[in-house]
């Protein structure tokens, strides 16, 4: 039990998290990039140790837990096992509150500290857990963080890596718990998550209405879409939004800037210019000559648009959208393509831009497990090729503001990745795209006490729940607000939007925990044989 000397010792670490979240949340979200690490990453990661060197000794945070869970549970034949890590907080719980489960997803392993503050992804949770006096778990979900099942990452060990596999985790979880801890029907589970984990939160009540009294679903692209255009029209739309510091102006800034670096890279002495004032790395190699590291050139150079991170209150260089128009849209620079060049090497400190796609890929084609828990690449990719696609294209067609002349960021650019790394051919990804739609409904689940929490400047609301599938299903919009900014804990800088829609959560969870289900009376039996 986590005792009340043990919430005061923690208290500094709290307030470095709500200080540093709104960078910290980029690397717990769906990533801009499924495989390599972005400038974003960078970013946030000297942040981190920054976070590091300030964190007291966490001897008083909680202490991980780990159940056994079946490798495969739709394969009787198998029968091999493996522990999955989860932290457990009952400070609050009076033995007749609810149950609040934080849902891992694809970032970084779950630290103690999810357990107290909630982290990126459930802080709203930790508050409303205090309030309803709920026993919190958080889960991490398979192959992610600790809880790793296979030895190693080869594709024939991947074959268990699977969202319909992680669901059957946290309903046996459920059920484990229910028993050890004697919970009753009164005891009603609610799920949280933000990102992939609010795809996973919102499922697990979808699939597991018998076990999962309500969810709250947040930022959570529930509609796996192969040729994923609408993120890029959002980055686009998100850069003309006055009201985050954006303008026309400062859009059509990007894209002169963009077709300006399109139209550079035809020729070899062109090339070599864009790779001096871009500071790219190896220049006697010419990189740039190379067709796929033109286009891993051009992605790169993107990355300094923050958007689905983009926090209005952040301190740090050119952090957020305001801050970045003011770059681009300084004459004193020089022309759109000078001032790109300029805001990246502001950004990169110093560092050359890696625009090696041989490099990239060392990675997405490593099958061992990097100490570094955090560092695999291979294992989010694979579920975008086998479930979801996601691929952040720019087709001349759509409202991609980045470089689609000479059209490169295509969807084959992406598939073809698939069959490097996993030999899954470009048939099979758009089969199991369809799959995951039919499995779990896509942008309409006909499910019941689902929340459908979503932020404007988010590009990943283009797969998202934007319109209630039914009365059961509501669904909220937040003005201004960036990749489920609300599942943070709170700060003084959030905005009156972030903060209305916490509220509004609680009202929505509030009057879904007074609801009751006969057909729950029961629970306590469903487990037995």
């Amino acid at each position: 039990m986590i005792k009340e000397n043990c919430m005061m010792k923690i208290e500094k670490m709290f307030m470095l998290v709500l200080f540093f979240g709104s960078l910290m949340h980029q690397g717990t979200s769906l990533p801009h990039h499924p495989y390599r690490t972005t400038l974003q990453d960078k970013l946030r990661s000297r942040l981190e140790i920054e976070i590091a060197l300030l964190t007291p000794d966490p001897k008083s945070f909680p202490l991980a837990h780990w159940i056994d869970q079946p490798l495969d549970h739709f394969n009787a034949y198998v029968n091999e096992s493996w522990k999955q890590r989860y932290f457990v907080n009952d400070t609050f719980f009076n033995g007749s509150g609810p149950v609040f489960l934080c849902c891992g997803g694809e970032g970084p392993a779950f630290k103690p500290i999810v357990a107290v503050t909630g982290d990126v992804h459930c802080g709203l949770m930790m508050t409303l857990a205090k309030k309803h006096g709920a026993l919190v778990f958080a889960v991490e979900h398979r192959y992610y963080g600790l809880s790793v099942p296979v030895p190693d990452l080869s594709t024939e060990n991947l074959q268990w890596l699977s969202t319909s596999q992680a669901l059957e985790d946290l309903a046996n979880f459920i059920a484990q718990q229910i028993e050890a801890h004697s919970l009753t029907a009164a005891n009603k589970w609610v799920t949280w998550g933000g990102s992939y984990p609010g795809m996973v939160a919102g499922w697990m009540r979808l699939k597991y209405p018998h076990l999962v009294h309500a969810s709250v679903a947040s930022s959570a692209p529930l509609r796996a879409v192969l040729n994923y255009q609408g993120f890029n029209d959002v980055v686009a739309q998100s850069l003309s939004k006055d009201h985050v510091g954006g303008s026309q102006h400062c859009l059509d800034a990007v894209k002169t800037a963009f077709s300006s670096l399109g139209s550079q890279l035809g020729q070899g002495l062109m090339r070599r210019r864009m790779e001096t004032k871009f500071n790219v790395c190896h220049l006697s190699k010419n990189p740039l000559d190379l067709a796929n590291n033109r286009k891993l050139f051009m992605e790169v150079a993107a990355e300094v648009f923050p958007i689905q991170g983009n926090d209005q209150s952040c301190q740090q260089t050119a952090c957020n959208i305001a801050k970045v128009c003011r770059v681009m849209l300084d004459a004193s620079l020089g022309d759109p393509l000078d001032r790109l060049a300029a805001l990246n090497n502001e950004l990169r400190a110093g560092e050359c831009l890696d625009a090696s796609f041989e490099d990239s890929m060392v990675g997405l084609i490593d099958t061992t497990l990097a100490e570094n828990v955090d560092d695999r690449a291979r294992v989010w990719f694979y579920q975008t090729c086998t479930e979801y696609g996601f691929y952040q294209t720019c087709d001349p067609s759509s409202q991609c503001p980045f470089t689609s002349s000479p059209w490169m960021n295509t969807l084959e650019s992406w598939t073809d990745q698939c069959k490097i790394a996993y030999n899954i051919n470009p048939d099979q990804v758009e089969a199991g795209v369809q799959a995951s739609n039919i499995r779990y409904g896509g942008d309409r689940p006909a499910g019941s006490r689902i929340l459908f929490v979503n932020a404007e400047i988010d590009p990943w609301n283009a797969a998202s729940v934007l319109v209630s599938p039914n009365k059961g299903e509501p669904e909220l919009f937040v003005r201004g607000a960036s990749h489920h900014q609300w599942t943070h804990p709170p700060k003084s800088t959030d905005t009156p939007e972030v903060i209305k829609v916490r509220l509004d959560i609680a009202d929505q969870l509030s009057k879904w925990l007074l609801e009751e289900d006969s057909s729950m009376k029961n629970k306590n039996k469903i487990f037995q044989s």
